[in-house]
C-alpha cells in the first residue's frame, strides 16, 4: 500500500475516508411512517414513524444549510515480511464542511464539500516520527505532502436525491476513495421493521500486474437495529464474494468495514457513526508473512450531541 496515499486518505476527513462508508456532512434523513402521505408534509418536519406499521426511510435537505463535522481516524499496521517486523500507527482528527447550495424540486440537494483543518500524525518503524497541524504549522511534511492545497478550500460538488444516490463533480485533482462514493448510505425501497435489512452491490475493479482488471464482486448490508428516545441505529457489514490471493486482499482492506451509524429523527440526519476494520493477512509474499490491520473511524456532528471528539476524549 502506498503510505503517502493512505495518510491522505486519513488526514482529509473526507467522508468515512477509507472505511468504506460515511455518516456524511449534509446527509439528512425523513423517516415517516408508512401508513402517511409525505407530499403534503411540512419542508423540514420529522414525522414520528409507527414502526410496527413500518418506516419509510428518505432524505431531506434544506438549502443553505451548513453542518460540521468532527473526525477522527486511526490506524495501526503490523507487517511481517521476511522475518523482518515493521509498525505503523498513524491517527488524525479533522473538520469536514458541508454546505447546501441548491435543493430542487423532487429533494435532490447539492453540497459543496471542504475539510476545514487538521491535525495528524505518523509513525512508522524506522523513521523519524511526523507530525502536521494545518491551523498551526506553515511547512508540510513530506509524510503528508498530498493534502497540500486541499485544506480550507472547496473540492468537490456532491448532488445526492431523497434515496442516497449520489453524484460528484470534483472542483480540483484530489486522491478519493472507496468511502467517498459511500457520502450517503443507500435507503431500501419500501418501509422496512426494526431488524430489517437491506443491502447493496458494487464490482469492484481491480488492476492486475497485467495490465487487466479483475472485477470484485462486493455487498454491503444495513439493519435497522433500533428506535430509542428519538435515535435510529443502523449497523452495516460489508461482504467480498469473488476468491481472493493474499495480495489482492491487502488492496481491499477498505471494503471491510462494519460498523453502526445514528440518526436524530428530530434533527433529520445520521449524527453520528463509527466504523471498524479488523484484518488480518497471511501469506502475502512468504508462506509465513503477514499484514495486521487496524483500523477506526469515528465522526459526529458538531452542535448536535456531544461525543468523545468534541469533548476531546
Amino acid at each position: 500500500m502506498d503510505r503517502r496515499h493512505f495518510l491522505f486518505l486519513l488526514s482529509a476527513g473526507l467522508p468515512g475516508a477509507g472505511l468504506g462508508l460515511s455518516g456524511g456532512c449534509g446527509q439528512s434523513v425523513l423517516i415517516q411512517d408508512a401508513t402517511l402521505p409525505s407530499a403534503g408534509a411540512e419542508p423540514g418536519k420529522v414525522e414520528v414513524p409507527l414502526v410496527g406499521d413500518g418506516t419509510l426511510l428518505r432524505y431531506q435537505f434544506k438549502k443553505g444549510e451548513e453542518l460540521r463535522w468532527n473526525v477522527q481516524q486511526t490506524l495501526k499496521m503490523k507487517n511481517i515480511i521476511g522475518g523482518m517486523e515493521e509498525n505503523i500507527e498513524t491517527s488524525s482528527r479533522s473538520t469536514k464542511i458541508w454546505k447546501t447550495l441548491d435543493v430542487d424540486t423532487q429533494g435532490a440537494a447539492t453540497f459543496e464539500y471542504q475539510v476545514e483543518d487538521v491535525d495528524m500524525y505518523h509513525v512508522q518503524t524506522g523513521r523519524d516520527d511526523a507530525f502536521y497541524n494545518s491551523r498551526r504549522d506553515k511547512v508540510i511534511p513530506p509524510e503528508f505532502v498530498n493534502i497540500g492545497g486541499k485544506i480550507g478550500i472547496p473540492l468537490a460538488h456532491i448532488r445526492i436525491d431523497r434515496q442516497g444516490q449520489t453524484t460528484k463533480k470534483p472542483l480540483r485533482e484530489y486522491e478519493g476513495s472507496v468511502s467517498e462514493n459511500r457520502i450517503v448510505i443507500p435507503l431500501p425501497d419500501e418501509a422496512i421493521s426494526m431488524g430489517a435489512s437491506w443491502s447493496e452491490q458494487k464490482v469492484v475493479e481491480l488492476p492486475q500486474s497485467d495490465r487487466t482488471v479483475k472485477k470484485i464482486k462486493t455487498r454491503q448490508e444495513f439493519t435497522l437495529e433500533r428506535i430509542h428516545s428519538g435515535m435510529a441505529t443502523i449497523k452495516f457489514t460489508a461482504f467480498i464474494f469473488t476468491p481472493l490471493t493474499p495480495q489482492e486482499e491487502t488492496q481491499l482492506f477498505e471494503h471491510f468495514a462494519t460498523g453502526t451509524m445514528e440518526l436524530d429523527m428530530e434533527a433529520g440526519h445520521f449524527i453520528q457513526q463509527e466504523a471498524t476494520i479488523d484484518k488480518m493477512v497471511v501469506g502475502v509474499q512468504g508462506a509465513s508473512d503477514s499484514i495486521r490491520y487496524l483500523s477506526r473511524l469515528t465522526e459526529c456532528c458538531c452542535g448536535r450531541r456531544a461525543c468523545e471528539i468534541c469533548k476531546g476524549g
